[in-house]
């Protein structure tokens, strides 16, 4: 069972309240699989909001429940990348200055995690007009191998409907590519370099040579997606040979292949497999598929008109949304995605504000819609 929590926040304007939480969290290192401190700190703060909350390792788990109705989840990420290198200023210990928060994660993804704090928290204080069950989850190592969202989903089954929170500019995310990681491996017979013109061999690496110029610039799946465009696969990383003097009997490629919807691993495995002939083609990773929700679904209408705006758009970069499958959900959170993993990554106030704005009105509007569906078997 989640842990009651002690207490009350202190009372306070949105904008002061949810920018001096973003300070805080920016202000805590949480490197993915290093979530510990950031973890223990969110715990903290729910508890004295008298938030019901949990713990899965260092993803945290938070709830309110109002009546039977629909289950709803808000999730975003706790962990970061590394600092790196090329910041003018201090990742960790900056505060606002020009209505700007510089700092490692500022902007991918504590934006959101800050915004949607804020809003659990005011929603569970005066949750006139819910219906229904709010969870959020907020992850540890979305950056690396999402273990925390399979872990919250594992405790939570899946929910009826659910939010992303991701630096999209408020951009209402419906449909978002998948990843999937294949390899091409070729097989040959190997012989002293001294020997190749007496001595039968199959050079491996000049096999995969020939067949990989047909693969050049990059390969296309199927036909091109309306939001997220073409599905397309790319040789990245490629291996032959061990010494200068032994002629390869195996050569390697490793192909990145963002696809989207409908299309998956299988489907780059047999577009890479026409074109490569000798080659053995398999799947390394296949673990984050595309994932679309409908245009008209109501809950995907219900986030439009909590944004403000009137068209879904489509995404290519990954989230733990990819382990929605099968649930009605959408990303969208402040911040912009082309200021992720950069150096002087930073937030602007406006578009924190909004964000906490835009979720405070996405929970309810959300619940409501998802009741016209039937959620979890409840008659509408």
């Amino acid at each position: 069972m989640p842990q009651r929590g002690e207490g009350r926040a202190a009372e306070g304007g949105r904008a002061t309240g949810v920018g001096s939480l973003l300070r805080e969290l920016v202000a805590i290192p949480s490197v993915s699989g290093a979530e510990e401190a950031l973890a223990e700190f969110v715990t903290g703060r729910l508890a004295r909001a008298g938030v019901d909350h949990e713990r899965q390792g260092n993803t945290v788990l938070a709830c309110f429940s109002r009546g039977a109705g629909p289950r709803l989840l808000l999730n975003s990420h706790l962990d970061t990348v590394p600092v790196g290198h090329g910041w003018t200023r201090d990742p960790h210990r900056e505060d606002w200055r020009d209505g700007r928060l510089y700092g490692r994660g500022a902007n991918d993804a504590k934006a959101s995690v800050a915004a949607m704090l804020t809003a659990l928290e005011e929603l569970a204080r005066a949750p006139q007009g819910i219906r229904g069950e709010v969870w959020l989850a907020l992850t540890a190592c979305e950056e690396t191998t999402n273990a925390g969202m399979a872990a919250a989903l594992e405790r939570l089954g899946l929910p009826d409907g659910a939010v992303t929170g991701e630096p999209t500019g408020l951009e209402v995310v419906r449909a978002q590519s998948g990843l999937a990681v294949l390899t091409a491996e070729w097989r040959g017979r190997a012989c002293h370099a001294a020997h190749v013109a007496r001595v039968d061999h199959d050079n491996a690496l000049l096999a995969a040579a020939r067949e990989l110029s047909h693969c050049a610039p990059y390969v296309e799946v199927g036909r091109e997606h309306p939001l997220l465009g073409k599905s397309t696969l790319v040789a990245t990383v490629f291996e032959a040979g061990t010494r200068h003097n032994i002629v390869p009997d195996r050569a390697l490629a490793t192909f990145d292949g963002r696809m989207a919807p409908p299309y998956g691993a299988g489907d780059g495995v047999a577009a890479l497999a026409s074109r490569l002939p000798s080659a053995q083609v398999a799947v390394r990773s296949a673990r984050l598929a595309p994932i679309e929700t409908a245009e008209d679904h109501p809950l995907v209408r219900a986030a439009l008109a909590a944004a403000g705006r009137t068209r879904a758009v489509g995404s290519s970069t990954l989230s733990d949304m990819a382990l929605l499958q099968g649930v009605p959900c959408v990303k969208c959170g402040p911040g912009e995605t082309a200021r992720s993993h950069t150096s002087d990554e930073f937030v602007l106030q406006s578009e924190l504000e909004a964000g906490a704005t835009f979720y405070g009105r996405f929970v309810p509007a959300a619940l409501e819609a998802l009741l016209t569906v039937g959620a979890r078997g409840v008659t509408p």
